[in-house]
């Protein structure tokens, strides 16, 4: 029995140690993307993408926006829009982006 007891302990701190961080929901993601609209207009532009992906932690947030509105941008318009937001979403939440 005390060896068990031995085990499960080493086994709580093992999991402990190595807790893995949160991924952002897809509502968090969406939240921090509209908080980015920094001129209330409703759409993000490259620079309010960059600094959302940069807020997120991408390793290159500049070609993480770029890459973005190429890949959500269905109107061809240069931004993000609110009809488009959900498709920014489903790009962002590939990368598993967590909390810190």
């Amino acid at each position: 029995m005390a060896s068990q007891w031995g085990k499960l302990r080493n086994l709580l701190r093992c999991m402990a140690k190595s807790k893995k961080k949160s991924r952002l929901s897809e509502d968090q993601l969406r939240r921090i993307f509209k908080a980015h609209d920094k001129n209330g207009d409703g759409c993000l532009d490259k620079e309010e993408l960059k600094e959302a992906f940069r807020a997120l932690g991408a390793r290159v947030p500049g070609y993480r926006a770029d890459y973005a509105i190429h890949y959500t941008d269905i109107d061809l318009d240069g931004v993000i829009n609110e009809n488009e937001i959900d498709h920014l979403v489903s790009y962002a939440i590939q990368f598993g982006y967590t909390l810190d």
